[in-house]
């Protein structure tokens, strides 16, 4: 009888399947499910997660640290085994004149001095190393700063949509009661096509911000690394970083000139490229290497060296241009490193001065959106009690201009949370939002 599994191979197949089904086919690659509901601080706590520019600037980093090890090696005692299986016939002899000429060999090199050759090596692969670490650190600062916009920008788009969809329910009975007024005779037809234009463009509003609530929060899932994950409801956070002192532009200007990450790196790249071309001229100059032997002959004679040691020297006579060519094109390399410096100087303090305005700009806007909030609050308060006496028919006017106001002074908050999130990025502090949580803000 045919077996389709002989020997127990099909056991065997279903305990490897169970074996690596959890490892190698797990569906969300051992990431769970966002919470319900979801706080601005369990979303910066994924900032240093898989997000593909983390695993970029973190590979970068291996890099940068397999060439220094590359570098430190080649430097080292080098040690190596050499072996031959040689016959060879001798002439002369008559009787089985093949010979055995074998030969095991164990061989030992050290660079001696280089002139200064593989200390810049080394030197130029230690500062990359380090300046990869200040990006990583640069990565992780941005990376917190996208996750931050991409939850305030949620809780907005949901604003958005209330603000709208108030709108449009105020338009929307304006437009009936001016539609049954025409039907009576008692307005024109032109004042009826205007209230319904009027009513089309709230409606369009509307449907484009609840698209938009569904947008932003399919960027907050794909910034968490989670795809698809949409969160329902975010806690609106306190945002106590508002009320920050704002210091001098100058001693900001100065943190930032000595703590900025992306500037210490390209600090750190222009000195690596100026060690990169003392290496290339360092070319020049002359080699000793010294090389220890200890070998074994199956066939010895006089000139059969057991044991030898050896000074090597070797100076460059010609290379062709090939020398001059490597030292101008490290030359390059290290202006333009230096250029880059001089630009990112510049453009250092510009954005300094421009984060300083931006926050002295949204500290009058929040107090202009707090004061507007206030309005609003207080004229809906009247707006209702005036309906309770049958004084005004509806409260849509003032539900809607209540709801703008939540939104301006979300806005305003979070415009103001996210320069001095930005702000300490600049200076090399870590970017936090300093924030309690309140109650949940639902879809």
């Amino acid at each position: 009888m045919f077996k389709l599994c002989p020997s127990g191979l099909c056991q065997w197949t279903l305990v490897m399947i169970v074996l690596i089904w959890p490892a190698g086919v797990s569906g969300d690659n051992g990431q769970g499910p966002l919470p319900e509901p979801l706080t601005l601080d369990y979303a910066l706590s994924l900032s240093t997660g898989g997000h593909p520019g983390n695993v970029i600037a973190r590979n970068r980093l291996e890099r940068a640290r397999a060439e220094r090890d590359l570098i430190e090696g080649n430097t080292g005692v080098q040690t190596s085994i050499q072996g031959r299986l040689r016959w060879i016939k001798l002439p002369g002899i008559a009787i089985d004149p093949t010979i055995d000429d074998h030969k095991l060999e164990l061989l030992a090199t050290k660079r001696l001095y280089d002139f200064g050759y593989s200390d810049a090596n080394i030197s130029a692969a230690k500062l990359s190393v380090e300046s990869q670490k200040l990006l990583v650190e640069e990565q992780n600062a941005q990376q917190r700063l996208e996750i931050m916009q991409a939850f305030f920008n949620v809780i907005l788009s949901d604003l958005a949509y209330a603000r709208d969809n108030e709108t449009m329910a105020v338009a929307f009975v304006r437009f009936s009661r001016i539609k049954d007024r025409n039907e009576l005779g008692q307005v024109a037809d032109v004042e009826l096509l205007e209230a319904e234009n009027i009513y089309h463009k709230a409606r369009s509003a509307r449907y484009a911000s609840d698209a938009g609530r569904r947008a932003s929060r399919s960027r907050l899932a794909n910034i968490l690394n989670r795809p698809g994950q949409l969160s329902s409801n975010l806690v609106r956070p306190e945002l106590l970083a508002t009320k920050r002192k704002l210091p001098e532009i100058e001693s900001l200007q100065q943190q930032a000139v000595l703590n900025n990450p992306h500037l210490l790196a390209l600090r750190q790249q222009v000195e690596s490229a100026r060690q990169k071309l003392l290496a290339a001229r360092a070319r020049k100059k002359p080699v000793i290497d010294l090389e220890l032997g200890a070998a074994e002959y199956s066939r010895k004679t006089r000139f059969s060296d057991i044991l030898r040691g050896e000074i090597q020297f070797q100076m460059p006579l010609s290379s062709s241009g090939a020398i001059d060519a490597e030292i101008a094109k490290q030359r390059t390399i290290m202006l333009d490193a230096q250029a880059r410096l001089h630009q990112y100087e510049m453009d250092l303090n510009q954005q300094v001065l421009e984060l300083w305005q931006s926050i002295t700009i949204f500290r009058a806007k929040r107090d202009e959106a707090a004061i507007l909030s206030e309005y609003r609050d207080l004229a809906l308060d009247k707006s209702r009690a005036l309906y309770e006496l049958d004084v005004k028919s509806d409260l849509g006017d003032s539900l809607a201009l209540f709801s703008a106001s939540l939104y301006q002074t979300a806005r305003s908050d979070f415009d103001l949370a996210m320069a001095w999130a930005e702000m300490d990025a600049t200076l090399g502090k870590p970017v936090d939002h300093g924030n309690k949580q309140t109650e949940p803000v639902s879809r």
